[in-house]
């Protein structure tokens, strides 16, 4: 098993990664956007459009209980979560790791309340809380020229 770490012991080893991860999931909105990578039954790739959310050091996610990417989470935790595209463009953040399905309802209403958006608040939203096992950071130089070459930061758990 591949070692995990929460967002908070990430942050604590590379604020600089960890803040620029933030920085592009959130692209100055309140609700931070991402692509969500799951396996899906027939081991094949999966993605699909989620609001994550950083609260109380831990990376969440709100799933629809009844979604493919809520049964996938459930059967092969694996993860993996990559930021939109900006509109200046050249960067991309990608995290990688395992989602872990939270059944306690303090817990859950504890993240609705950090995260102070109407996320969660839903019965049938179900809430995962994900560990990572890699960070990814590509900055790519003079993007959009045909000189365009990308430079990569890198974090383990």
């Amino acid at each position: 098993m591949a070692n995990v770490a929460s967002w908070s012991s990430f942050q604590s080893s590379n604020s600089e990664l960890a803040d620029t991860g933030k920085r592009l999931f959130y692209q100055g909105n309140v609700l931070a956007s991402a692509f969500l990578a799951t396996v899906a039954p027939d081991q094949g790739p999966r993605v699909h459009p989620v609001f994550p959310a950083l609260a109380l050091g831990e990376l969440w996610l709100f799933i629809v209980d009844m979604s493919p990417k809520y049964r996938d989470l459930v059967r092969n935790q694996w993860f993996a979560l990559h930021s939109l595209p900006t509109a200046e463009g050249g960067e991309e953040f990608y995290v990688r790791g395992r989602a872990e399905l939270i059944k306690d309802p303090i817990e859950k209403s504890r993240v609705v309340a950090a995260i102070d958006t109407n996320q969660g608040s839903l019965e049938f939203e179900a809430l995962f809380q994900c560990r990572l096992t890699s960070v990814l950071y590509t900055k790519w130089d003079k993007w959009g020229t045909a000189e365009s070459w990308p430079n990569y930061a890198k974090w383990q758990a």
